[in-house]
């Protein structure tokens, strides 16, 4: 009996010749039962259709595959980012570093804030010049108020003196304004230390 190799190598001989493919002809051609004929015709007939779609489904099977995998591997990518985002927070508080980050933020915008300073040099020349009251420049308003209404008594109190106060006037008061010329820039240096008005020596 013919095997299907050769069934297939006479039909394509006859095509060669240009036979018709008719059930007669092969029936006498290939002497095989009208049924396996018809069977393997249409086999010979589907197979480049057959392959075609089932190469058409692996492909369209494969790009769907892929398409899952990329999304899975986004997909967990995602996953061990945010979890090893939560644990480095974890870490990060448990060793109290954020509450250091926190500080340090909270220092530099301090440092970056403006603050008011006042200059040394015109501490000096205010005390100088106008004694206890120079002292308003920096220092703090109650101990500029007390000295300042102090000098203003004692040299009314020693004008009334004649001669004598006077002649204690004479001596005093330069010292008053050269102490007040040395406590001005004390009491500026202070101020630009603390940020505000404060007492040479804090308690």
């Amino acid at each position: 009996m013919m095997t299907r190799e050769e069934f297939e190598r006479v039909v394509r001989a006859m095509r060669a010749e240009g036979v018709t493919l008719s059930m007669p002809n092969l029936m006498v051609r290939t002497e095989l039962p009208r049924h396996t004929i018809q069977e393997w015709l249409d086999d010979l007939d589907r197979p480049k259709s057959a392959a075609a779609a089932t190469d058409a489904k692996k492909t369209v099977a494969g790009k769907g595959v892929d398409a899952i995998d990329s999304l899975r591997e986004g997909f967990d990518a995602l996953k061990d980012r945010v979890v090893k985002d939560a644990a480095t927070r974890v870490v990060r508080e448990k060793l109290g570093l954020d509450r250091d980050d926190d500080r340090a933020d909270r220092r530099s915008k301090t440092a970056k804030a403006k603050r008011p300073q006042r200059d040394l040099r015109v501490a000096a020349l205010a005390g100088l010049l106008g004694g206890p009251l120079g002292l308003f420049y920096s220092a703090p308003l109650l101990s500029a108020g007390l000295a300042s209404a102090l000098y203003v008594g004692v040299v009314l109190a020693l004008l009334f003196i004649p001669l004598i106060g006077t002649a204690a006037l004479f001596y005093l008061v330069p010292l008053v304004h050269l102490a007040c010329a040395a406590l001005g820039p004390a009491y500026a240096w202070r101020f630009n230390r603390v940020g505000a008005r404060s007492a040479l020596l804090p308690s």
